[in-house]
C-alpha cells in the first residue's frame, strides 16, 4: 500500500511560529507507548519529556505493553487526568477507534505515532515505516541487489500489529521488484531476541543457502546474528563481504554497536529522538489551532551500515528543538 505524506519542514515551522506563544501552566499531555521498555520507545519518551518541559507542560507516559485493550483503558485514564492532547502508537486501530472518538468529542486531539485511523487528528511517521516509491524499502532493496543480485532473502516479521505488517509487506514488495528472491517469512510474535534466534536457527537448517535476513526490528536482527554465528555462518559487514546480510530497524544502541562490530549488516535509524519532538510539535499545532486541518509529519530515517556508521550520533546528543526537527519535504 502506497501512502503519500505531504508536509514540509518549513510548513511545520510556520505552523509553530504563527501560533500563540502562551500556554496555560496546567497543560498536560500524554503518550500511550506500545511497549515502553523498548529502547526506541525510551528515546521517544525522553524527547517528549524534554519538549514538554521546554513548553511548560506536564507530561504523562502510559505503557500498553503490547495490549490493545490496555491502550483503550489508558485513553480513559488520560481523559480523566484532563490532558489537552495525547499521542498513541495504535496496536489495533479498530480496537481504539471508539476511545479516540471519545477523546475527540471532548476536544482532545489524538496524534498517531506510525499509525492512523478513526479518531486520529494527525500522525507522525518514520520515513522507514512508509511505503513510498523510492523510499526506505526501495532504497534498501536496491542496496542489497547492487551487492548481491538475486539474493535469497528470509523476512522476519513480528507481532500482528498493523504498522509491522505493513513494513513486512512493503519490504517484501520492494525486494521482489529489485529482483531479490524472498524464499520465506517467519514472524517473531514474542518480540524478543531469544525467540528470533530460535526461529532463525530453524530457518538456516531449512534454507542453508540464505543470503539475507531482513528483520522488522533490531532485537530480532541481533537474535538472527547470534543464530548465524552459532551455525558457523559469517555476517556480511565490516571487513567481510562474503557472509549473510542481516538488517534491523530502530537504530538501537546495541544494533549500532553490532554494525560497528560486523555482527549485523545494517539498521535503519528512524530518529526516535526527532520523533518525540515531532509529536510535541503536532500536539502544539493541534492544541493552538483546533479547527484547522493538520497534515502529517514524516521524520527522516537513515540506513546505517559499515559505509557510514562513523557518522552516527547518539540520539540524546542530537541538538533538536521544535524549530529544527529533521522532517521529510
Amino acid at each position: 500500500m502506497k501512502r503519500s505524506i505531504i508536509m514540509t519542514a518549513s510548513a511545520a515551522l510556520m505552523a509553530t511560529l504563527s501560533a500563540p506563544a502562551a500556554f496555560a501552566q496546567d497543560t498536560t499531555i500524554g503518550y500511550i507507548s506500545p511497549i515502553a521498555a523498548q529502547p526506541g520507545q525510551q528515546v521517544i519518551n525522553a524527547a517528549m519529556e524534554k519538549a514538554a518541559a521546554d513548553l511548560g507542560w506536564q507530561w504523562r507516559l502510559l505503557d500498553a505493553n503490547l495490549s490493545a485493550d490496555r491502550q483503550v483503558s489508558h485513553v480513559d485514564t488520560l481523559l480523566t487526568l484532563g490532558v489537552k492532547a495525547f499521542a498513541s502508537w495504535s496496536l489495533d486501530p479498530n480496537a481504539v477507534a471508539g476511545a479516540y472518538s471519545r477523546a475527540n468529542a471532548q476536544g482532545v486531539p489524538v496524534i498517531g505515532v506510525n499509525s492512523s485511523g478513526e479518531g486520529v487528528t494527525s500522525s507522525v511517521w518514520w520515513a522507514a515505516n512508509l511505503c513510498t516509491e523510492g523510499g526506505a524499502y526501495d532504497q534498501q532493496a536496491a542496496w542489497i541487489a547492487e551487492r548481491a543480485p538475486g539474493a535469497k532473502v528470509i523476512v522476519m516479521g513480528g507481532p500482528p500489529v498493523p504498522s509491522i505488517q505493513n513494513n513486512v509487506a512493503c519490504f517484501t514488495e520492494a525486494a521482489k521488484s529489485a529482483g531479490l528472491d524472498v524464499i520465506d517469512q517467519v514472524d517473531n510474535t514474542k518480540d524478543s531476541a531469544a525467540n528470533a534466534s530460535t526461529l532463525a536457527a530453524d530457518e538456516v537448517l531449512r534454507f542453508p543457502d540464505v543470503q539475507v535476513f531482513w528483520a522488522y526490528n533490531d532485537q530480532s536482527a541481533l537474535g538472527i546474528s547470534a543464530a548465524l554465528a552459532s551455525s558457523g555462518k559469517t555476517i556480511y559487514g565490516g571487513q567481510s563481504t562474503d557472509g549473510v546480510m542481516v538488517f534491523g530497524i530502530n537504530g538501537d544502541d546495541d544494533a549500532i554497536q553490532a554494525v560497528r562490530d560486523g555482527r549485523i549488516t545494517g539498521t535503519w535509524d528512524p530518529d526516535s529522538y526527532a520523533t518525540g519532538w515531532a509529536v510535541a510539535l503536532a500536539m502544539k499545532n493541534a492544541i493552538e489551532n483546533p479547527e484547522a486541518e493538520h497534515p502529517d509529519l514524516t521524520v527522516q530515517s537513515t540506513l546505517f551500515t559499515s559505509d557510514n556508521i562513523d557518522t552516527w550520533v547518539a540520539p540524546l546528543e542530537r541538538p533538536y528543538s521544535l524549530e529544527n526537527i529533521p522532517l521529510e519535504d
